[in-house]
């Protein structure tokens, strides 16, 4: 029987082991990728040069938290391993196949998948351009032909973006694209800092023009507005006002800097879906940041077409995980603007148990609102079909399925 998409995660993390992608890696950079070191207790952590010890407990929990309603005091912080007992990859930590088969488990049918720290905070330790440069492609050409390969409809990658200025990050586009990912996760501008530039503008252009979905994780740029004086420049004023202590943290102020900085009215088309960020904080937020543009717009030498709320309405979307607040505030929020995320195989993260807490959250949601959110949304921001019937979960061994430890 055909398969459709009934349920997609909207965010997920590939995990997997260094010989899974270090191999795309050039010869001579090779010495120069992340690497994993056993630790005496039998985890594993990740060295990148000028980067301090990266240990995994956060990110591989797949299948160690407990089903709703439970003590999640199970996660550790330390000391996990990509790999079980016999050798074989841990849930989230296996190739394509294995990654299918847990979606199956689950009770879900499609993955927006995003890269691991250390494939992208952590190489930027590397100085040499050329061999950071190298670790970003070869991570993008592992998620292209390898990883999403055995099903691009259900494992939908989000390409790393260098932070090494817009001619590398445009070129990292384009070669994304002609490689079939259809989306990237830049965590900083596309200048490579924490604020919008003009000089981002052929960035955003060219992301339109080749309909490459911009998809960041949990915010884009700087985190926070820093201390009062600390930004200067045109819009300082207005990020200050529209985003400092409105809630969401780092996706306001996302949203602010793209207001006040002029982005959105220079690219009226440009969507983010900012994954992982929740929604349950969104109706105070756009309240307050259209207060507070109203309040003090005056002096804050930045003159809106919209208002903020706006703004953010037509230009973001975002995504939560186990915020069943976001649902009893359904009526306060714009329902066609979010998605739900498994966070397989993170710390917060609900597999095996997404469909314990699904139940949870959407326990009395009319059915049209779980569907645009579980469904509807996704196919329509990353340009999936819903009407044509989904991959089928291969069959194969275990040894077939996972990346086994004495590779």
């Amino acid at each position: 029987m055909a398969r459709y998409y009934n349920i997609i995660s909207a965010d997920g993390h590939v995990e997997t082991p260094p010989e899974s992608w270090v191999k795309y890696v050039p010869e001579k950079y090779k010495s120069r990728a992340p690497r994993l070191i056993d630790l005496e207790d039998g985890g594993q952590a990740w060295v990148v040069e000028n980067k301090p010890v990266l240990q995994n407990g956060l990110n591989i929990t797949g299948n160690r938290t407990l089903p709703p309603g439970k003590d999640i005091s199970g996660v550790r912080f330390a000391s996990e391993s990509y790999w079980n007992k016999d050798g074989t990859a841990a849930p989230g930590s296996g190739n394509g196949i294995q990654r299918l088969q847990e979606q199956d488990q689950d009770g879900i049918d499609a993955e927006v998948l995003y890269p691991p720290v250390f494939a992208t905070t952590f190489i930027e330790g590397i100085q040499d351009k050329k061999a950071y440069l190298a670790m970003v492609q070869a991570y993008n050409t592992f998620l292209a032909e390898t990883y999403c390969a055995v099903a691009p409809d259900r494992l939908i990658g989000n390409a790393v973006v260098p932070v090494t200025g817009v001619e590398d990050a445009i070129a990292e586009l384009k070669r994304c694209k002609e490689l079939g990912i259809i989306s990237v996760s830049p965590h900083m501008f596309p200048n490579g800092s924490g604020k919008p530039a003009p000089e981002d503008d052929p960035y955003w252009e060219t992301a339109l023009n080749i309909d490459m979905k911009v998809s960041p994780h949990l915010t884009i740029g700087d985190r926070e507005p820093g201390p009062p004086g600390s930004a200067t420049g045109p819009g300082a004023a207005a990020i200050r006002a529209l985003g400092a202590g409105r809630g969401g943290g780092g996706p306001t102020h996302a949203v602010a800097q793209m207001i006040a900085y002029g982005v959105l009215d220079r690219f009226p088309d440009l969507r983010l879906y900012i994954a992982e960020s929740n929604a349950s904080w969104l109706p105070g937020a756009m309240w307050f940041m259209d207060d507070s543009y109203k309040t003090w717009r005056s002096g804050v030498g930045v003159t809106l077409k919209m208002m903020p709320s706006e703004y953010l309405k037509k230009h973001f979307m975002f995504s939560f995980i186990r915020d069943p607040m976001a649902m009893k505030m359904r009526n306060l929020l714009p329902t066609d603007n979010l998605m739900w995320g498994s966070d397989f195989p993170h710390s917060v993260g609900s597999f095996p148990n997404s469909q314990g807490w699904l139940k949870i959250i959407f326990e009395g949601v009319p059915e049209d609102i779980e569907k645009k959110i579980l469904v509807e949304n996704p196919c329509r921001f990353f340009g999936l079909d819903m009407t044509k019937a989904i991959t089928e979960t291969p069959t194969a061994a275990a040894s077939e399925t996972a990346w086994a430890r004495s590779s």
